[in-house]
Order: C-alpha cells, then structure tokens, then sequence
C-alpha cells in the first residue's frame, strides 16, 4: 500500500502568483476541483444544491476559491510554520507502516491525501477550525483548516490518519450506508479514532470524543444502546452528528448531544481492545457486531 500526500501547498503558492482571470481559475478547477468532483457531485445532488457554477462543489465545502486567494491567506502561514504539509506525510507514511503485518490483507493500492484551506468565514465553528473527509469512491481523503490554532493544530497527525483508517477499513469491513447500522458506523468512527490516539497518543483526541460531560455522555450512550440495529442513511446520520447537525441537514431529531455517536463509538473500541488485547490493527478487521458483544461497554 502506498501513499500519495498532494504538494497543495505549491498549488496555492502558484494560484497565489498568478493574474487573476481565465487561466487562474482553470488552473484552480484542474488542480483542486476536478479530483473531486465525482463526489462534489453526488454530495451537492443530496443536499439540493446543484449548480452550474463551476465553483460550486467548492463553495459547499467551505473551500477558498480563486477570488479568496489573491495573497497569502493567513491559514496557509500558520499551516505552514508548523511544517504542516510535512507532517501530513509523515503521518500517512506512520499509519501504512503499522499496518505492515496485514498490508497483504488490504485490497488498495495507494491512499492519497490532501491538506485544504477553508473559509472561515462560512465553516461552521462547532468544527472548531478544522474537519476531515473522505471520499467515497476513491482511496482519497482531505483534512482542512478553517482557522488553525495551537489546540487544532496538535490534533493534525491524529486527524489524517482517522480518515486514513476509514479508507482501510472500508476495504477490509466493507459497509454502506444503505444498509449499515448504527452499530457498523459508530464503531467505524470509533476505530478510527482509536487508530489516531495509538499512534500519536491521547493529546489529539478530537472534540467530538472529549467535550462531553458525564450526563451527555450517558445520554448518548443510552440512546446508541438503544438503537444498534437500525438502520438508514439519515438515522445513522442523526445517531452520529447529533441533534445539532440533525437541525441543520434536515435530519430526524433522537435526543443525540453534538458528536455522540463519535464519543460512544471511541468509548467502545477502546473496552474492547481493553478487554481482548487486541491491537487497533488486528481489531480493524472485526465485524462491528462483534466489537460490541465483546467490549461489554453496554453491561
């Protein structure tokens, strides 16, 4: 298994350089957008939001575009005083060589990663300046700061490989969301940030697992145990994210804290490997029903 960790970097300090006009924003569409587009697309078509402006995949992801980019953005500095883009590489490299003794067992050829600057102005600030994704069609992920900051910033390595795991995992447990369960999508959230913290350690824990208080945290796990079965992309969807992102995507409302289904799923694989000895590399393999019964987390 390879990686590919896309030099983003030099694209912006290009874009940067150059007039505005046709050319700029063609080399914007060629070198950002058209790797993606597929999923743009298709997540665009979900959402209502097609459109025939060729940024408009962009403008939803919350990306600087061209016109945002006629000097350097104030992101890209930070990103790049801490050796960002050289840390997104070394990280990638980190999580395909724990993977060592089972690369035979992974179906993929090469993992491609990609560090973007996003819109501070339109990101929602619950993310807390920076967010990951994948995308579902290709071995490819993308990892974007909005507004990097010391906290965000430390948590850079623990989030790249988080998406590279659900890439591997993927593979190995394949699942969609058509048929997976609450059960299968909290604990592909809760592996893959179990992979993070084994390998960078604890400090980049993602918010989504630590800004619970005890009450949240058992409303949360009450209402996953509860619902391990079912199943639906917005009702998984709901279980995951929240009440408060149900709000905003026109989701159905379950009484979920923002991000519990994050938490709870962490909290189980981590009783789990607790509980079996197992490694996070071997556990990537075991069915998410499995994960469950032999963690014990729900008594």
């Amino acid at each position: 298994m390879n990686i590919r960790w896309v030099d983003t970097k030099q694209f912006y300090e290009t874009i940067i350089g150059m007039p505005e006009g046709i050319e700029r924003d063609q080399y914007y569409i060629d070198q950002f957008l058209s790797p993606w587009q597929q999923m743009m697309t298709m997540v665009a078509g979900q959402m209502g939001e097609l459109s025939d402006d060729p940024f408009s995949g962009a403008r939803l992801w919350h990306w600087l575009i061209p016109n945002q980019l006629t000097q350097v953005p104030e992101s890209l500095s930070k990103l790049d005083a801490v050796n960002a883009w050289q840390l997104g590489e070394s990280a990638m490299l980190k999580a395909v060589e724990s993977f060592a003794s089972y690369i035979e067992q992974i179906p993929i050829e090469s993992i491609e990663g990609w560090l973007i600057l996003a819109d501070p102005k339109t990101s929602d600030p619950i993310g807390r300046g920076y967010t990951g994704g994948v995308d579902w069609m290709q071995p490819r992920f993308v990892v974007q700061y909005s507004d990097p900051n010391d906290d965000n910033l430390s948590r850079l390595e623990g989030c790249i490989v988080h998406e590279m795991h659900h890439l591997i995992r993927s593979k190995v447990v394949p699942w969609n969301m058509g048929s997976a369960t609450v059960a299968d999508y909290v604990i592909h959230e809760g592996l893959a940030e179990s992979f993070a913290t084994t390998l960078f350690g604890d400090h980049v824990l993602g918010h989504y697992v630590t800004d619970f208080d005890d009450s949240e945290l058992d409303t949360a796990r009450t209402l996953i145990s509860e619902n391990l079965t079912q199943t639906g992309f917005d009702t998984l969807r709901a279980f995951i994210f929240g009440d408060y992102w149900a709000e905003k995507l026109s989701l159905p409302r379950v009484g979920m804290p923002t991000y519990g289904g994050y938490a709870i799923g962490y909290h189980i694989v981590q009783a789990y490997l607790n509980k079996t000895g197992h490694s996070i590399q071997s556990a990537t393999f075991v069915p998410a029903s499995q994960i469950v019964e032999e963690s014990g987390y729900f008594g």
